[in-house]
């Protein structure tokens, strides 16, 4: 396996704790030299996928246009700190090097099952995080995934990238 530079590192050592797994200890973090666990360092982030059918996911190597630094790994603590609080419905957070979104960082990616997925840019670390949990909730909600803008929060309104159907709904989600 290819080795992470170790500004990425963090971020990927992060999505390996236990924390919101079942069975999961808050404090262990694995890594990719752990002899006594499972021969992939990523058993928990499939543990963790296994448990939700929704994903958010976050770029890790977007920069902060502003700071230049990267802040999805923050985010994602956010997240997974704000949806625990709200008893919103199971969602796995993950990172993800990179979705193509450079022009507008920070992407974030909401994607299940059966439903369509949806890409956000520009997101603000601090000022998104709320509202990306408030759009979690709805998601969760919808059984194919699908809104139109005045359903997504105001604060989200001009950052998306994208709305993907789900395979083979093409036709039938135009709305």
């Amino acid at each position: 396996m290819a080795q992470r530079p170790a500004s990425q590192e963090t971020c990927h050592r992060h999505e390996l704790t236990g924390r919101g797994v079942p069975g999961g200890d808050a404090g262990t973090v694995l890594s990719a030299g752990s002899p006594s666990i499972l021969p992939s360092p990523f058993w928990k982030v499939t543990e963790m996928l296994e448990a939700s059918s929704h994903r958010i996911i976050v770029c890790s190597l977007c920069r902060d246009t502003l700071t230049g630094l990267r802040c999805g790994g923050d985010l994602c603590a956010d997240l997974r700190s704000r949806l625990s609080l709200r008893q919103t419905p199971s969602f796995a957070i993950e990172t993800i090097d990179c979705m193509a979104g450079c022009a507008r960082p920070l992407t974030v990616a909401f994607k299940a099952q059966g439903k369509a997925t949806y890409l956000f840019g520009s997101i603000d670390r601090g000022t998104d995080a709320g509202p990306l949990v408030e759009f979690a909730r709805l998601y969760a909600s919808l059984p194919d995934g699908w809104c139109n803008s005045g359903q997504r929060p105001a604060r989200l309104a001009g950052k998306i990238l994208a709305r993907i159907p789900t395979a083979g709904k093409a036709t039938e989600q135009v709305r």
